[in-house]
This record gives C-alpha cells, structure tokens and sequence, in this order.
C-alpha cells in the first residue's frame, strides 16, 4: 500500500496541502448545517459536505462561506466567525473536519482507498508564537480512528476510514516551514547554495498571513531569537479586510471583515447597494488597492520602530500570501532607503517536484520537505 505524506498549512482563511509532492487548496470555513434537504441541482465543483459518524453534517470551504453571507443577519453568526478567526480554532471541531476534509481530498487526489489502511505521515504547520501551545491539541485532533463521510463536488457521498499513529504526526513553525522550503530540496535535504542568507544573517523573516504577519529574526547559522519573534496581529489581511469593511459600512454595513474573501473571489469582487432610491456599485477591489498601501505602509513603520530600521539585518525574506502583497512596497522602500538592496531582500521560493506554485504555498510546501527529511524518505 502507498504511503501518504502530507503537510497542511491550516491558514486562516485557505487550507494550504502538499500531499505526495501535489498541492491544492480550499478555504477554511467549517458551518455546522442540515443536508438533508440538499437537492443535486444545487451542486457544482466547490462543494464540499462533511458528515461525522453520528450523522451531523457540515459545509466546508467556499459552500461554507456562502452559507455564511446567506445567513449573515442570523443570530449567532458574527459572534461564531470572530471566534473561528482566531487561535482558538486549533481547539475546535472546525479544525478537525478541516484535517479530515484535506486528508481524504489527497487520497482522492493520490487515487487511494477510500478505506486506507496504509501509513499517513502528517505536518501541519502552525503559526510560530503559539505553536507549542496548540501543537498538542492539533496532535490530538489528528491522532487515532477516522471514520467520516464527504461530499465532493458533484460526486457521489464516500465513506472514508483511516488511522494515524500519533508517532507519524509533526508539527513545525510555518515561519521556520517557509526557510525549509526556501533552503532544501524535494527530500527535505538542506541546499548549502540556499543556506547563504541564512549562514550570513541576521535575516529577518515576515511571513504575512491572514490572521497574523509573522515576524522571527534568525541568526548567523540559523538561530531563532524567541526575544525578537512576533506574531503581530495588526499588520495581516485580516486588518486590511476591516479597513475595507469599515469603509463601506455605511452603505453596507451588513458586510463583516471574514465576508471580504468570499465577495472578492464572487464575480468581479463588486457589490451594490441603493443610494437615494437607484443601485449603486461598490468596488471591492479598488478598496483594497488602497487599503493594502495604507497597511504596508503601517507595517513598515512597525519594524522601523522595533527593528531599528532593519540597519543591523542583513536580509530580509517574505513569505506567505499577505507577504506577496507586501513584497514590492516594503522592497522599494527598503531599496530607496538605501538600507537593503535587491540582492537582500527575497521573495520565498514554492517550487516542489519541478513545479513553481503560487507563493501561498511557500509554507506548506516547506512543511511538506521538513516531513520528508524529518523521515528520511
């Protein structure tokens, strides 16, 4: 039987999943529903339904989010999606159907029994200030029996049965996750060419996520510096996504910062709205155009005053899909300041088996050859 390696950047707005050297993604939304009534012509290639042994269904990814923006003025809901957007999901049963959810998406993918009695070998890569806290929770969520059924698309309902022995589960910083990816190879063996930056440190990395930038200063040698390391909640796509809310909130202002990600990924990322009796159009995009300036621009006043300019880092590497935003604006502000030049100022790789991917998947992809080389295999 095929083994199955599989590395999962649980973010906070997309599951990131490397699996056998192939990545996909959905988003991370999780809404308890009743299925019961579902008719088949509503059905299409996002949807995803989850259902435990007990018979209680769940609508995962972009379903779930729609089911969200549906039911937004419901009671209860604002307050259940600000608590899913923060740590305390690693806790949750949310959490859970996610691990299960991109499991049995890879052995989809993989081509492999639905009934899997071969051996998973798990990385999930969690935020680096709590990680210890939430590692043994999220061990424990993905340890044991898994016995659940899903929903793909417009498939038929599968059952899926697995078991992961908790010796087989790992857990790694997603900011020490994107230095793996950007320093080793497919196996998880480290590219001394790679180590450069890191051997002639202080390096500065910033992986910018939806919940949290990220901030871990390492040494010459790659030594992390747990007094220098950040998990700034101020400064990520979260805040630029209140921004955008904020704005339009007087128009619409049934529209929450996590309803931001759904609407843009709708149509053209517009939504309307009724002034002085005729619609209206509100561009979403263009907003946060605006509003991802005004972030960056406060995160670079953020390390100026905590990092002392960067004047004693040596490079500066971005990682992760808020990262990418930032990437060209703090690298032009850096160069013209004549602090770094381009040379020191990287954009994490997220190549794995030859392919280029998006650099969303810069952590998962490392977290997937951190399990590689961790195992040896």
């Amino acid at each position: 039987m095929q083994d199955l390696f599989i590395a999962i950047d649980p973010g906070f707005d997309t599951i990131k999943v490397a699996a056998n050297g192939k990545v996909f993604k959905f988003p991370f939304a999780v809404v308890e529903t009743d299925e019961r009534k579902m008719n088949d012509y509503n059905l299409r290639d996002s949807f995803l339904c989850h259902k435990d042994e007990h018979g209680i269904t769940s609508r995962v990814g972009l379903y779930a989010q729609e089911l969200v923006f549906e039911q937004k003025d419901k009671a209860g809901v604002e307050a259940q999606m600000e608590d899913f957007y923060t740590e305390r999901r690693f806790t949750s049963g949310a959490f859970k159907i996610g691990l299960q959810t991109a499991i049995a998406l890879a052995l989809q993918q993989e081509n492999l029994p639905t009934n899997y009695d071969g051996s998973i070998y798990l990385m999930v890569a969690l935020p680096h200030a709590c990680r210890s806290r939430y590692a043994p929770s999220v061990v424990g969520a993905a340890a044991g029996d898994h016995h659940f059924f899903l929903r793909s698309g417009t498939g038929a309902e599968t059952e899926y049965r697995f078991h992961i022995n908790d010796q087989n589960i790992f857990t790694v910083s997603q900011t020490i996750a994107s230095v793996l990816g950007e320093t080793s190879d497919d196996k998880g063996n480290i590219d001394k060419q790679k180590f450069f930056y890191l051997s002639n440190g202080p390096t500065l990395i910033l992986d910018g996520g939806y919940y949290t930038m990220g901030i871990v200063e390492m040494s010459k040698g790659g030594s992390v510096d747990d007094d220098k390391t950040e998990s700034d909640t101020q400064h990520a796509m979260r805040n630029v996504n209140m921004a955008i809310a904020n704005e339009i909130h007087p128009q619409r202002p049934d529209v929450q910062h996590y309803m931001i990600e759904y609407l843009l990924r709708q149509g053209n990322g517009q939504i309307r709205y009724m002034d002085h009796g005729h619609v209206a159009i509100i561009d979403l995009n263009k907003i946060r155009k605006a509003k991802l300036r005004q972030v960056c621009s406060d995160f670079i006043k953020h390390l100026n005053t905590k990092y002392n300019n960067l004047l004693d880092v040596n490079y500066v590497l971005m990682t992760g899909g808020t990262g990418a935003c930032f990437y060209q604006q703090v690298s032009s502000y850096y160069q013209r300041s004549g602090v770094l030049d381009e040379k020191h100022l990287l954009l994490a790789d997220s190549t794995l088996c030859g392919q280029k991917h998006p650099i969303e998947y810069s952590i998962v992809i490392g977290a997937y050859k951190g399990l590689r080389g961790k195992l040896n295999r």
